[in-house]
């Protein structure tokens, strides 16, 4: 009331809808235009009330009288208007719902009343069981007048009141119209099915509405969508796995004749989820037609369908794969799920263009990045004839042409032929720029003068030993958890070299932890690309929640990649190495996982003792220490497990932790299991097998140079004081990063020590560690860094092509 007394004094009129209590002696003076039961429609008052300009005697009013009150002064106006019919036309909605709303729910206020008019003024062709459905009032349809309204459809858009509770994603008001039978076999004016509506709900009421029927689970409606294609379009990945476990097929694409009659707002429930979802969605993309996979917005929902072996490369309209599509819209980590699930990077729409010829096009550097990463052509020509390097726009902001023109350069990007139209100087046959690096991070000390020195060293003691004494290649893989992918990077690279398979490469393959896993993947029989793709869905799946992560999607994806029985001797060749740690005494000890008979087996072997249990200790408190299981009987994936137990990423694999806590660059230690191996070998009169174990190469791949950082407060003192007290706990921190960095150490030192080993044996020594950009956790999920860091892999052995020439030259030799 106060409110109402401050606008008149303000001058300012009542909204023609606000419902407002009015007491009836007002309407005395005034001609009942028309009644029906309790609520009428009051004329205007003629002539007005002059002392009051603000008067509601002007207007047509429509007014209620509180029904099965004795009170006949309480009254409600609910509508106001000058224009007649427009009040006789909403009397005519009103009469009919609002009584019987107050009849069956005993309540009648002015918030009760306030929600009826505003929804029946946004939905005026709604009946009384759509409003109830859409405020979840479930108990009121146990009354006979609302269940004889149960399938009641709405003339202006076809929906049903369980369509509307399904809009609203209200479960139990959904489960209540069910279990009242109400029918599912309705579709609404736009062929919408009740499924079609709880695709862009939630997956609950899927699976009640699954219980009843799965018929209309595949249908179109009149836009060319699927229940499925509506929880793509709404980015709703759970409905997506719902609809998917139900039975959804899904390489349904849309109908052409039915999206090409789309008009340019699209209506009903499609419309309304595109409104929902602006910002993520392009009305031109579903138009263009596919499979729900094109119109995915998040990888969640890519996994889903992905899982369902949906059609990944299948085409659009304009023959553009969901690769293409994802590439427009600049979603990258729907673009890495892609490819990890084994898309086609370089096939070509209707004119040509591959996804890097429209990543080229883009300000998205990751994108352009992951493309490249992946394996994408850099030569293939669209059918104008052009390259990726010749479509980059000149006109790019912020510097977007330079950036892009240098990361397609850097990676062996060709100019275009003589001849070709429309080249700019950075694609031009005889053009000389190339773009702008970005600026490079502080890199570790140099050694380079020392480093050719020793390589120099081990190349003329190489060249005075026969062919036949030296035939062993040995590949040694760092760890780094995830980083691995920066392995797999600059084995991609060398494999292209080589122009053969990697595993065909090398006699040895020694690995630590995360290299540990790619290397018993590779002699597993996987390829590159096939180890580049599980990484990355094994970040998703592995890294989950706190550390230390749980070990069972860890294992169960080390199961599925190596084989689930698979023992260590099943690998014949190449011969292997994988590091682990024995944490089950101290001091701890280093393990060798070997697919072939250690130094020790064989030397007790040969002379007819056996491999006894170790034993520690003195008097009665002695203690006893199993081995591990011989090659035969180890489990491959148990011993990748092992390997990879880093502490505080993932718990303890029995006795075993993480092999980088002892030798995070395993080459040392495999220079020492060879050494080991030939003289047990040539001992037991094997000289044949001994000649494999005389190397004539050795290659160490890092995971990478994080760049050179300055720690401060490393000093650790007896505190007098607060501020002591602070900086002797950083100081603690400090050192723990130290020691930490130094157990865990692969380049550096120890690089030092394995060049000049190799130097003093005479083999050459190649070590490719790209220096990345960032610091890379082994735990990192971000895409944009990973793929900032492997295209920086990629660049660094394409600078180094020369070099990696001249170690192609020495594996087949």
């Amino acid at each position: 009331m106060f409110n109402s007394f401050l606008r008149g004094l303000l001058g300012v009129e009542e909204p023609p809808t606000k419902v407002i209590e009015v007491r009836a002696d007002s309407y005395v003076s005034r001609h009942v235009h028309c009644r029906d039961d309790s609520m009428q429609v009051y004329a205007p008052k003629t002539p007005p009330d002059s002392r009051n300009n603000n008067s509601r005697d002007k207007y047509y009013e429509i007014v209620l009288q509180k029904p099965f009150t004795e009170s006949i002064d309480q009254m409600y106006s609910l509508f106001r208007t000058e224009n007649r019919e427009i009040c006789e036309d909403k009397f005519i909605v009103l009469k009919d719902k609002i009584p019987l709303y107050i009849k069956l729910s005993k309540e009648c206020t002015v918030g009760s009343l306030q929600k009826l008019v505003d929804i029946l003024a946004e939905h005026p062709s709604w009946s009384l069981a759509h409003v109830l459905a859409y405020f979840g009032i479930h108990e009121l349809f146990n009354e006979p007048e609302l269940q004889a309204q149960i399938n009641i459809v709405d003339p202006t858009t076809g929906m049903t009141p369980l369509m509307v509770a399904i809009k609203t994603g209200n479960l139990r008001m959904v489960q209540s119209l069910v279990s009242l039978k109400c029918a599912l076999d309705t579709k609404d004016l736009e062929g919408n099915t009740v499924l079609h509506y709880s695709g862009a709900s939630n997956k609950e009421i899927i699976n009640v509405l699954i219980k009843q029927t799965s018929e209309y689970l595949n249908v179109f409606n009149k836009q060319g969508y699927t229940p499925l294609h509506m929880a793509c379009l709404a980015d709703l990945p759970d409905c997506v796995r719902a609809l998917l476990l139900a039975g959804a097929d899904v390489n349904l694409t849309a109908c052409t004749q039915r999206i090409a009659t789309t008009s340019s707002s699209i209506p009903g429930i499609v419309g309304d989820v595109v409104q929902d979802n602006k910002p993520k969605l392009f009305q031109q993309d579903m138009k263009r037609g596919g499979t729900p996979l094109h119109w995915a917005v998040s990888a969640e929902v890519v996994e889903a369908l992905a899982d369902k072996n949906c059609a990944i490369n299948a085409l659009n309209f304009d023959g553009r794969t969901a690769l293409h599509i994802m590439v427009l819209r600049g979603r990258l980590d729907c673009i890495i799920a892609l490819m990890a699930r084994g898309a086609e990077i370089s096939v070509g729409d209707n004119e040509g263009n591959t996804p890097l010829h429209l990543a080229a096009k883009q300000t998205n550097i990751n994108i352009l990045q992951a493309l490249i990463v992946f394996g994408a052509d850099l030569e293939a020509k669209n059918n104008a004839g052009n390259t990726a390097r010749h479509l980059v726009p000149a006109e790019m902001s912020n510097g977007g042409y330079d950036k892009i023109l240098y990361i397609l350069h850097s990676v062996g990007a060709k100019r275009c032929r003589v001849g070709v139209s429309g080249c700019r100087a950075g694609c031009a046959d005889r053009g000389e720029y190339n773009g702008v690096p970005p600026a490079p991070p502080p890199p570790p000390a140099a050694r380079q003068l020392v480093d050719d020195m020793l390589d120099a060293a081990a190349m003329a003691k190489a060249a005075n030993m026969t062919p036949s004494e030296k035939v062993g290649r040995l590949l040694c893989l760092d760890g780094g958890g995830i980083k691995g992918l920066i392995l797999v990077q600059i084995l991609l690279n060398l494999e292209a070299a080589a122009g053969k398979p990697i595993v065909h490469c090398f006699d040895w393959i020694a690995g630590t932890s995360t290299g540990g896993i790619l290397a018993l993947a590779i002699a597993s029989g996987k390829t590159l690309r096939e180890c580049q793709r599980l990484y990355f869905m094994m970040k998703e799946r592995a890294f989950i929640g706190k550390r230390p992560f749980p070990s069972e999607p860890l294992e169960t994806i080390l199961k599925d990649c190596l084989g689930a029985e698979t023992v260590m001797t099943d690998i014949k060749d190449p011969k292997l190495m994988v590091l682990a740690v024995l944490a089950d005494r101290k001091p701890v000890d280093l393990h060798i996982f070997r697919n072939y008979r250690s130094a020790l087996d064989i030397l007790h072997e040969y002379h007819g003792t056996g491999s006894p249990v170790r034993s520690e200790g003195s008097g009665d408190s002695s203690v006893s220490f199993n081995t591990p299981p011989p090659p035969e009987q180890q489990l491959v994936w148990q011993a990748a497990r092992a390997s990879g137990a880093a502490p505080s990423y993932f718990r303890a694999c029995g006795s075993f932790l993480d092999g980088g806590l002892i030798g995070n660059n395993p080459t040392l230690d495999a220079l020492t299991e060879l050494a080991e191996l030939r003289l047990a070998l040539e001992a037991t009169g094997r000289q044949d097998e001994a000649k494999k174990t005389n190397l004539k190469v050795v290659v160490s791949c890092g995971t990478g140079a994080i760049p050179v950082t300055q720690l401060r407060d490393i000093d650790i003192f007896k505190p007098e004081g607060l501020w002591d007290t602070v900086s002797v706990a950083m100081g603690i921190n400090a050192i723990k990063t130290l020691i930490v960095d130094q157990a865990t150490q692969s380049d550096g030192r120890v690089v030092d020590r394995a060049r000049a080993w190799c130097g003093a044996l005479g083999v050459p020594y190649y070590r490719f560690n790209p220096q990345l950009p960032l610091d890379i956790e082994m735990d990192d999920r971000a895409n944009d860094k990973l793929v900032s860091a492997l295209w920086a892999a990629h660049a660094h052995m394409w600078a180094h092509r020369d070099r990696l020439a001249d170690l192609v030259a020495l594996l087949d030799g």
